[in-house]
């Protein structure tokens, strides 16, 4: 059985927990969650314990300024998840477009779209940000065709693309646990013919070309990837890309414009952006 530890750290207020986020997303934790707690947030963060043998002195060091370490805690995996999702999983609706939801849940009312997921408590439960503005852009600007979902967590935007029109999403992730959670909400969600999802980076695709590429991860992966992006992007495709703040944007959009793609259009919440760039 896997062992996970569970950092918690106490932050001033949503901000500093975004960017204490910001900078834990760059090493290989799995999954967070924030909680209001006495003046503020506590973030807790989930990482196997062997990785974070590995990084914790970097990472500590990475988030100091920012929030203060209050809890190192080493537990199984089996638990903590299934608790979360009971207790703290609650619906998102996006706008009058979708409703994010567990299969325990209310079924979504008029024309609003369901999203059904296994939640795992990571961004792709559509409590973040990203993950709402990354759906409004799919919604706005998805015409149908392929689509490649890299870094798909629980598949929440894989379901919106299909719910979007596209014909095919290949959903890719590192983690075996989002894998599992991704498959799950493809068969939740009636979408298996319509999903593929894959263990692995956007190099296990190398070969496939889609009319839109969607990554919701970090500025780091982002730039590492960018030319494997373009060479997977059909002409004319659309690349909609978040996980990054909002001092990220300048560097991500000018790496994106010198590889001969154009700005569309950006979201801000909160700091985090969702911007679209076009071929």
């Amino acid at each position: 059985m896997k062992q996970y530890i569970r950092l918690s750290v106490e932050c001033a207020n949503e901000e500093m927990a975004d960017i204490v986020m910001a900078f834990l997303a760059d090493y290989p934790f799995e999954t967070f969650d924030t909680t209001p707690h006495e003046v503020g947030l506590r973030l807790d963060a989930y990482i196997l314990v062997e990785a974070w043998c590995e990084c914790r002195t970097e990472a500590l060091k990475a988030i100091a300024e920012y929030g203060e370490v209050s809890a190192e805690e080493q537990m199984e995996d089996e638990n903590w998840n299934e608790t979360w999702e009971r207790e703290s999983f609650a619906p998102i609706a996006i706008d009058d477009s979708f409703l994010i939801r567990a299969a325990h849940h209310d079924p979504a009312e008029g024309d609003v779209r369901d999203i059904i997921i296994a939640p795992r408590m990571s961004f792709g439960s559509g409590h973040h940000q990203t993950t709402r503005m990354m759906c409004r852009l799919i919604r706005e600007l998805c015409s149908g065709g392929r689509v490649l979902d890299v870094g798909c967590g629980t598949g929440v935007l894989s379901i919106a693309a299909v719910h979007c029109g596209a014909e095919h999403v290949d959903a890719v992730d590192i983690d075996p646990w989002s894998v599992d959670s991704a498959q799950e909400a493809a068969a939740l969600n009636n979408m298996t013919a319509s999903m593929e999802i894959i263990l692995g980076t956007v190099e296990a695709v190398e070969g496939r070309t889609y009319d839109m590429i969607v990554a919701n991860i970090n500025r780091n992966i982002i730039l590492a990837d960018l030319d494997r992006y373009l060479a997977a992007l059909n002409t004319p495709s659309r690349l909609l890309l978040s996980g990054f703040l909002q001092e990220d944007m300048a560097d991500i959009r000018e790496a994106c414009q010198v590889r001969g793609l154009r700005y569309v259009t950006h979201r801000e919440e909160d700091g985090w952006i969702a911007m679209a760039m076009e071929r």
